[in-house]
């Protein structure tokens, strides 16, 4: 790089905010992907439907999925708005790992009931929703 060496800092931190703005947004694409097919698993467990053996491994995917996407939010380094889509999506994501953690408990052991918190109020879908915002409002900027 050529310049000062305050020009190439500049140059340096608004590539790494371009990246790490990619990044968010290729990560909000996954998550959007894993909370749409999680809210359609949740409903199973919600419905009173018994737990099989393929709900239990989706369970356990979306888990780990869940959980790496949210340690690869968490390592972005984005300052400003992106850094703020980058709280909130994680936090939504530890949400989800929450919800079926205690969805899949539930599924085995029926007087463990954490999973209430989902049925209280105008909650199914929201999440989801909110990360879809998030992913249009990074594309947006």
């Amino acid at each position: 790089m050529r310049g000062s060496p305050e020009e190439q800092a500049g140059a340096s931190r608004a590539l790494a905010d371009e990246v790490g703005s990619t990044s968010l947004a290729a990560l909000l694409d996954a998550a959007v992907d894993r909370a749409e097919e999680a809210e359609l698993l949740l409903t199973r467990y919600e419905d009173g439907a018994p737990l099989v053996a393929v709900d239990a491994r989706r369970s356990l995917r979306l888990r780990v999925a869940f959980a790496e996407l949210q340690r690869w939010v968490d390592e972005l380094d984005l300052a400003g708005r992106d850094a703020e889509v980058r709280d909130e999506t994680s936090r939504l994501l530890a949400f989800y790992l929450h919800l079926l953690t205690h969805a899949f408990e539930r599924g085995i052991r029926a007087e463990h009931d954490r999973f209430a918190i989902r049925g209280r109020g105008p909650l199914t879908g929201a999440p989801a929703a909110r990360l879809a915002t998030l992913r249009e409002r990074v594309r947006a900027a």
